[in-house]
């Protein structure tokens, strides 16, 4: 989001003091010697003592007035603050320790955005050497308070790049050397951790948005490679004009496409913080802050039940815009809004914020492994998706688009599924009516029915479930964005279900999710490795899960091996695994 304030884009807090430009310099030597200790530094670094808590906000406040403690109970949050070495002393970093030493010591972690000056995310090619020199000074600064930075921001507004575009590439080019730049400063807090800046979420919009934010998330994330980055930042914000669960709904959906864009690319194992985040109160009426009010605390609850779904790709830290007491920006700011109009944890933010803090929402960070159960291929096998013995989804916009048509196994303009059009995500369900042996999905979008391209789908998860209220498992987060006609994506290993949802967070151009046909796939019996026939490497397989006659066989992975439907593997499943053979013993 590009916020102006008094002309100039609002990146913090406190008084804008009237002090001349006071560039701190450092000598030209220092990044090549700093540069050549990286390696050396980064295995003595102390581990980082970050919060352990989902919650954040963007802007602490004056430290002498604030009660940020108050409203956290007590706990330790992540706080976006920022670092504009070319503005005046006040938001140098040398302008910002005070404040910095003070946050850090009630036990708060800080997310440092740097950028050169108000609205230019990154410097032009021709100052970047100088820049780097400054910006490592202010990295030297603030060693004992900040080891968490966040590259530029929103970069695909003209508006952040002094009017002009800035390409990803450029961005990447200037990234890459920040990073190192900074990384090149021990910090007391642990190792340096730099996060790719985030996008303005959203389509073009003349004159102001010049790239689709996830068009330009993709773009960067195909310039980089795993060790290129340690993390990414990200935005996402929900229209006043929705009430508070459907802007949940907007929220959770403009995240998740994000973070499909992230996983697509192949950077799974990498840490997201959500460093921009609202609802905000337009008009100023008790009604619109009791909606943001819910909004808010049920938006952490989302999280957290996002972060805790198998197959997600979790959120490590929210940072709502705004909470410090900020002239001009009433219908963002936690802290002025508070006592405005009644009090509650579904009235007031501020209190809102205090009740979402009770609830104890964890951090959270990938795994680490980034494994993944599917890739991209056409699955082998029947396609049993016309059987499901029962269609459900969010909404339909008519008759003549019911559910049941992306199930017709006609790939047609007058036979799909079309949602409303309201806010996404938008869902569509089947029970398939018993346990089967999957082998993946298609999906046809609307250009594979003739529709133009552009109504196809563009983020989206393929999810399975034991049951038709869940719990739900992501087992891919697909983005689509060359706009291809149909995905396809196969699992590594066949996998027994009977409840599947395709889950739609981004459907193109605009709101309505159009679906000629959604293919569930039944892997071939005793196929175990899903290439389409049942040979020696799927013998090797089947015995390893032999238990013999009446010794019961509950080995996940030896499904498929029970082929005469008792619960042993014996000379039984034996004698119907060899009828199948395609291939010699």
């Amino acid at each position: 989001m590009t916020q102006r304030h008094a002309g100039i884009a609002f990146g913090g807090a406190g008084n804008r003091g009237g002090c001349s430009l006071n560039k701190r310099r450092v000598a030209s030597g220092v990044l090549l010697v700093l540069a050549a200790t990286v390696c050396c530094t980064a295995t003595a670094r102390v581990a980082a003592d970050d919060s352990q808590w989902l919650y954040g906000i963007h802007w602490y406040g004056d430290p002498s007035g604030s009660i940020v403690e108050n409203m956290t109970g007590g706990k330790g949050i992540w706080s976006l603050e920022i670092v504009i070495p070319y503005d005046d002393s006040w938001w140098q970093a040398s302008g910002q320790l005070w404040k910095y030493q003070q946050i850090v010591a009630r036990g708060h972690t800080i997310i440092c955005r740097i950028q050169p000056n108000w609205g230019l995310a990154v410097p032009q090619p021709e100052d970047l050497a100088q820049y780097l020199l400054d910006v490592q000074a202010s990295a030297q600064t603030l060693a004992d308070t900040v080891h968490v930075w966040q590259i530029g921001n929103e970069m695909n507004l003209y508006g952040e790049y002094g009017g002009e575009v800035l390409t990803a590439d450029a961005y990447i080019d200037a990234f890459k050397a920040i990073r190192t730049a900074i990384k090149a400063v021990p910090s007391s807090l642990g190792e340096q951790i730099v996060l790719l800046g985030p996008v303005s979420p959203g389509g073009v919009i003349g004159g102001v948005r010049h790239t689709d934010g996830n068009d330009y998330l993709g773009q960067m994330c195909d310039l980089l490679a795993a060790d290129d980055l340690d993390g990414f930042s990200i935005h996402g914000y929900a229209s006043p004009l929705y009430d508070a669960a459907a802007a949940r709904a907007e929220f959770q959906a403009g995240y998740v496409s994000q973070l499909a864009v992230i996983d697509a690319a192949g950077f799974v194992s990498k840490p997201v913080h959500i460093t921009e985040w609202n609802r905000r109160v337009e008009q100023m009426t008790e009604y619109n802050e009791s909606q943001s009010a819910q909004f808010l605390h049920g938006a952490f609850t989302d999280l957290n039940t996002w972060n805790s779904t198998p197959g997600a790709h979790p959120i490590s830290s929210a940072c709502w815009f705004i909470y410090a007491d900020e002239p001009g920006w009433e219908v963002y700011s936690i802290l002025q809004l508070h006592d405005i109009g009644p009090s509650g944890q579904d009235a007031d933010l501020w209190d809102a914020f205090q009740y979402a803090c009770t609830l104890d929402y964890p951090t959270a960070a990938p795994s680490g492994g980034g494994s993944s159960l599917m890739h991209d291929a056409q699955p082998p096998g029947a396609n049993i998706a016309p059987s499901a013995i029962q269609v459900m989804t969010d909404s339909h916009h008519d008759a003549s688009s019911t559910g049941e048509k992306a199930i017709d196994g006609v790939i047609a303009a007058d036979s799909k599924w079309a949602s409303a059009g309201t806010s996404p995500p938008h869902w569509l369900q089947l029970d398939l009516g018993e346990v089967h042996n999957l082998s993946g999905f298609t999906v046809r979008h609307a250009g594979a029915a003739g529709e133009p391209s552009y109504f196809n789908t563009q983020a989206f998860q393929l999810q399975t479930a034991p049951t038709a209220s869940g719990p739900w498992n992501i087992d891919s987060l697909v983005f689509n964005p060359a706009g291809a006609n149909s995905t396809s994506r196969s699992y590594y290993r066949p996998q027994s279900v009977r409840h599947v949802r395709l889950f739609i967070t981004d459907p193109g151009i605009d709101n309505w999710a159009r679906i000629p046909e959604f293919e569930v796939y039944e892997a071939g019996p005793a196929d175990f490795d899903l290439d389409g026939d049942v040979d020696l490497g799927d013998f090797a397989r089947f015995q390893a899960c032999l238990t013999g006659e009446s010794a019961p066989q509950s080995e996940a992975a030896c499904f498929f091996a029970h082929l005469d439907d008792d619960e042993d593997v014996d000379l039984a499943d034996y004698a119907e695994f060899a009828a199948l053979l395609s291939g010699p013993l």
